[in-house]
């Protein structure tokens, strides 16, 4: 009886052992959204860096950029030990990289200025300890602020801002990165030349939300290549209105010729700068564009004015004639040219 019994309890052992549903259960995944025990808010360290600015569209206030974009932070339920010899990192590249995300917590975050990001390649890096680091590389239109008060000699700082749509700035808060923070050079838009690049985080409350949320924003300055301008607009500009001046030489009798001459003049600078008019959006202020033709046109209805005058004064044979043409011969190119260099040369440097 005593051999039945031994024998029978060995044979519940063994089958609790050989049974698979005897097992102990694994340890759960963790929750994808249930943020990372430990101090809140979560810290998000945050990396930019630009690889090239490939167009700007002042027309829309817009422009078109690739970067490296990264996120770290730390979970310590993916911890898990490492091999003396192995890895001390799980590695997941593309579309595994996609599908690893989605069973773990991550800060949801999104390019909120971003026009259709088209991701490029994508990496998700998880550390021995916990640490999570992910990296993408895209393209993309942003939309952005533009100063137009001093263009052609303006200098713009371009925003690509990221935000968690999912955490406020309790549970999730960005960090830069200064080991990720640059750009490469070599830009393939010749009208702007990317001078640096600024990491910066902020706490933003949007109208309407009632929630404040942490945002990561990247400060790229460019400064503008202002000769093709200068060359193709304001050399023209000029040259036009110096001929304009030639009114002046003209006999007083002809007033004719006097008016003919002047409208000739306003209109090839309205044709140009019509041209350039496409390149900006509809503002409310004037730029130094905006300026230099005002200039230009006052000083052409001037010198018409100026002719009716002279014309009057002739034909009443009035004796300071003379005198008047001479002051405006002299007077008019001067203050033109002194009220453009007024205009110019405090924003040119």
């Amino acid at each position: 009886m005593r051999g039945i019994l031994t024998w029978a309890v060995c044979a519940a052992i063994l089958a609790a052992a050989c049974c698979p549903g005897s097992a102990a259960p694994a340890a759960a995944a963790p929750d994808p959204l249930q943020a990372p025990p430990g101090i809140r808010p979560v810290a998000v360290k945050t990396g930019f860096y630009l690889l090239n600015l490939a167009s700007v569209s002042e027309r829309t206030e817009s422009f078109e950029a690739d970067l490296y974009l990264q996120v770290a932070w730390n979970d310590p339920r993916l911890a898990f030990v490492s091999k003396a010899d192995g890895d001390a990192r799980r590695i997941f590249v593309g579309r595994d990289a996609e599908e690893a995300l989605k069973g773990i917590w991550w800060p949801e975050v999104e390019l909120v200025n971003a026009v259709n990001p088209q991701v490029k390649n994508r990496s998700l890096a998880i550390a021995s300890d916990g640490g999570v680091t992910f990296q993408i590389n895209l393209t993309s239109q942003f939309r952005s602020r533009f100063d137009f008060r001093r263009f052609p000699f303006d200098r713009q700082v371009l925003e690509v801002r990221l935000q968690s749509f999912l955490f406020d700035h309790g549970a999730v808060r960005f960090v830069t990165d200064p080991s990720m923070n640059g750009f490469a050079g070599g830009d393939t838009c010749d009208d702007l030349r990317v001078t640096g690049v600024e990491t910066v985080c902020r706490a933003v409350s949007p109208p309407g939300l009632g929630s404040t949320y942490s945002e990561f924003v990247a400060l790229v300055s460019v400064s503008r290549n202002s000769a093709f301008y200068v060359w193709r607009i304001f050399f023209p500009t000029v040259l036009v209105m110096a001929m304009s001046f030639a009114v002046y030489f003209v006999q007083i009798p002809e007033l004719y010729h006097r008016v003919a001459l002047c409208l000739s003049c306003l209109l090839a600078c309205i044709a140009t700068q019509f041209a350039i008019s496409f390149n900006i959006p509809k503002i409310s202020y004037l730029t130094i564009v905006d300026r230099v033709y005002l200039l230009t046109y006052a000083s052409l209805a001037l010198g018409a004015a100026v002719s009716v005058l002279e014309h009057a004064l002739h034909g009443r044979r009035h004796s300071r004639l003379n005198l008047v043409n001479r002051m405006a011969r002299w007077a008019m190119p001067l203050l033109y040219t002194a009220i453009l260099l007024r205009i110019l040369l405090p924003h040119a440097w």
